[in-house]
């Protein structure tokens, strides 16, 4: 059965779909099989890193006017990809009919060691119904605090859906493994502190000029630079994934869908029901339990924001409250050029 991962990251702008597009192609030059679904809402990045852009989608697949065959980009640089668009954005509002025509389409798809999403920024229904359904889950960051807050709400939105697997944080973006690695730390404590879910680090993809200029050639930079620090750390993370294999079970894509669509069925059956702003705020008591779940999860929903922001930035204060002369024991890590590709060598220098 193919490893069906979700790459995803609680902020647009941090590089996601060029690690998930460059990821895949590693993948295939170890020799697997590998499929990305670029589930990018209405962004079409795949299709500007590769300058592909397809005339058809998901969408015509749930309409029942095109096979899944029928749109797939077959054998880019030796990867299949699926362009979703506004097809992803449909799922959350299917007919029955149309959740079979989804479910039958991946039927008869080929068989795939790795089954790749690339999906939209932020917390969506969507966006969290890929994940919760996936196998595993790459959440993609940068050393920016606005970046981490994002990440973090990411993960407490997880959290909250009882995701009960790790999840494993890319740094993107590292000019120095010093910043990637406060970065991760940051990250991790507040996690541990606040969350019931755990993060375990799967790599860093290094700041690199040679990326951009793939940008603008449209060749992905592990195709046009594969020997440029940036394609070093993605096969980096490639290996790594490869040589830590998960328990896929007895879950063929079609089976992948049904969970999704089952994740979405029940976020629109939660309780429904009129409540003013000021009631759901303050969590006044009513005797009616419908009432009361209505208002807890309204709570929950308004909180998640404002907490968010408080907790990352209790970590930070905590971290900056750490006393000069401390700081500079601190092992110095090698700059971007010399920056170790194993993440988890840098976590050891703290023990």
């Amino acid at each position: 059965m193919a490893r069906i991962i979700t790459i995803t990251s609680g902020k647009g702008g941090v590089g996601k779909t060029s690690i998930s597009l460059n990821l895949a192609l590693s993948l295939a030059a170890e020799g697997l099989k590998v499929c990305l679904f670029d589930a990018d809402l209405g962004l079409a990045n795949v299709n500007i890193l590769t300058g592909i852009y397809p005339k058809k989608d998901l969408e015509a697949v749930i309409f029942g006017q095109l096979s899944l065959q029928d749109i797939i980009i077959k054998d880019y640089q030796g990867i299949d990809i699926i362009p979703g668009s506004s097809g992803v954005e449909k799922i959350a509002d299917l007919t029955q009919t149309q959740t079979g025509n989804l479910i039958s389409a991946f039927i008869d798809l080929e068989a795939y060691d790795y089954f790749l999403f690339d999906t939209s920024a932020g917390i969506s229904p969507q966006v969290i119904s890929f994940c919760m359904a996936s196998h595993e889950i790459i959440l993609i960051a940068t050393t920016e605090p606005t970046s981490l807050t994002d990440a973090y709400s990411m993960l407490k939105v997880l959290s909250r859906s009882r995701y009960d697997r790790p999840v494993k944080v890319v740094i993107n973006q590292v000019t120095s493994g010093k910043a990637a690695q406060r970065a991760y730390v940051h990250l991790k404590e507040t996690v541990n502190r606040f969350l019931s879910m755990r993060v375990e680090p799967l790599g860093i993809v290094a700041s690199d000029k040679n990326v951009r200029a793939a940008v603008i050639s449209q060749i992905p930079f592990f195709m046009l630079f594969p020997d440029t620090i940036a394609s070093k750390c993605i096969t980096a993370i490639a290996r790594k994934l490869i040589a830590k294999p998960v328990r896929t079970g007895d879950m063929p894509l079609e089976f992948f869908w049904d969970k999704c669509l089952s994740f979405l069925e029940k976020q629109h059956t939660l309780p429904q029901a009129t409540v003013s702003p000021k009631e759901a705020v303050s969590g006044k008591e009513t005797t009616d339990p419908d009432m009361k779940e209505v208002v807890s999860h309204i709570n929950a929903k308004l909180s998640l924001l404002i907490k968010d922001i408080r907790d990352i930035k209790h970590a930070l204060k905590l971290h900056e409250r750490i006393p000069q002369q401390s700081q500079e024991r601190s092992p110095v890590l090698p700059e971007p050029r010399e920056i170790s590709l194993d993440f988890e060598s840098w976590l050891d220098t703290k023990g």
